[in-house]
């Protein structure tokens, strides 16, 4: 009944027109912020995401370290970790700090070696810009650079000749050591892959038998990286590593990796989420503003009901509701205008990123169904709390 009266009041004919106006302005107040909250919270969803393909390149699923090194011809080892369930892939790798020389130019990198299996492991094919991933040649061992290592090393060309590498066996490089002290091998480049700026202007990539010469060891490896099957539980085969190697083996998911970054990122969302939430809140608050206008503009049907046995709690009831509904369309607009924008973005890349500014043309956005749920709740609890004040209000001064 309640409800019946709500809608009345708000679609019959008003005495005043600007009772009309102060509606319109409100019910734009609501969709605005709704709209914003949608599509904010879609382009944080959108970057976290894309961060989180970025690190795939770099890191593995799960990855696995000791106190020492690890020996890549041990069988045991190798079978132990085949035998997990959901174990796709292995790859042994080493990465130490290295020296790369080509011609007068030199810039210290993380050097990684890689075996044979570690493009099943990562996906470095996928983010190769010039060139090839083919790091092994049979006996023939390559280097791999990131785009801004190839740059500070002067190299505008795969055929331009090969880049000395020096190392100190794992020791700290710095700028003023002299190069007859360190080890050194020269290698042909292959390729350079581009990921973000902070791993293309630092890491480079060759074999592990590369590697293992350069620093001084001989089937070596101080990192495995694991390759967890499709729709498998990363962190339950994480538990089953840590169970199948025991207490001497630190077994890292990609997420725990990197989980301050990660932190970040879902602290800068809630916070823009609370920001909008208050910038939600204020605007509003010009729904006080209609309900007062309806609740003097329906003094006699108010003065009608309660002669025919209606209490000032059921009169409450109706301009809450009215409040509500104010809200509610408001609401339900600014969702399908968000979502629309947002589907928009993410199926035909409306707005593009600057120009060089990122590997991606568009700005990215996700949308989830989560957000929506925590959007609408909000919402739905903001536009009763503001309605049921403004209208437990005028109610009661109208009543004296």
């Amino acid at each position: 009944m309640q409800w019946r009266f709500a809608l009345k009041y708000l679609t019959s004919r008003k005495s005043h027109s600007v009772i009309n106006i102060i509606a319109t302005v409100s019910l734009l107040a609501v969709v605005v912020p709704v709209a914003a909250m949608v599509i904010l919270l879609s382009v944080f969803n959108g970057f976290e995401s894309l961060v989180r393909d970025l690190y795939k390149v770099v890191d593995a699923d799960i990855e696995i370290t000791t106190d020492g090194y690890y020996n890549t011809s041990d069988q045991r080892l190798l079978q132990k970790l085949e035998e997990v369930e959901g174990v796709e892939a292995i790859s042994f790798i080493m990465e130490q700090q290295a020296l790369l020389s080509y011609r007068d130019n030199r810039t210290a990198v993380w050097l990684r070696g890689v075996d044979e299996n570690y493009k099943r492991v990562v996906p470095i094919e996928a983010y190769t810009s010039v060139g090839n991933a083919e790091i092994e040649l049979g006996e023939l061992d390559r280097l791999m650079l990131g785009e801004g290592v190839a740059y500070e090393l002067g190299m505008y060309s795969m055929a331009a000749g090969d880049v000395k590498i020096f190392s100190l066996s794992g020791g700290q490089i710095g700028s003023l050591l002299p190069t007859f002290a360190l080890n050194s091998e020269s290698l042909d480049v292959c390729g350079t892959f581009v990921i973000d700026q902070q791993q293309a202007s630092s890491l480079a990539l060759t074999s592990l038998r590369a590697t293992n010469r350069i620093f001084g060891q001989e089937n070596t490896a101080d990192r495995i990286l694991i390759k967890v099957a499709e729709n498998t539980p990363h962190r339950r085969v994480a538990e089953q590593l840590r169970e199948t190697l025991g207490g001497d083996h630190k077994v890292i998911l990609r997420e725990e990796k990197n989980e301050g970054f990660y932190a970040i990122m879902r602290y800068e969302k809630w916070a823009i989420f609370f920001v909008s939430l208050l910038v939600m809140i204020i605007a509003s608050l010009s729904i006080i503003g209609t309900v007062i206008m309806l609740v003097i503009e329906k003094q006699k049907e108010h003065t009608t009901l309660l002669s025919i046995g209606a209490d000032n709690s059921f009169i409450r009831g109706i301009f809450v509701r009215e409040g509500l509904l104010i809200a509610g369309i408001g609401g339900v607009i600014g969702l399908i205008l968000g979502i629309g924008i947002t589907l928009a973005q993410q199926h035909f890349g409306i707005i593009k990123m600057p120009s060089g500014a990122f590997l991606i043309e568009n700005y990215p956005v996700e949308l989830q169904i989560t957000d929506i749920i925590a959007i609408l709740t909000i919402f739905i609890a903001v536009a009763f709390g503001i309605s049921f004040v403004a209208t437990s209000a005028m109610i009661n001064s109208y009543k004296k």
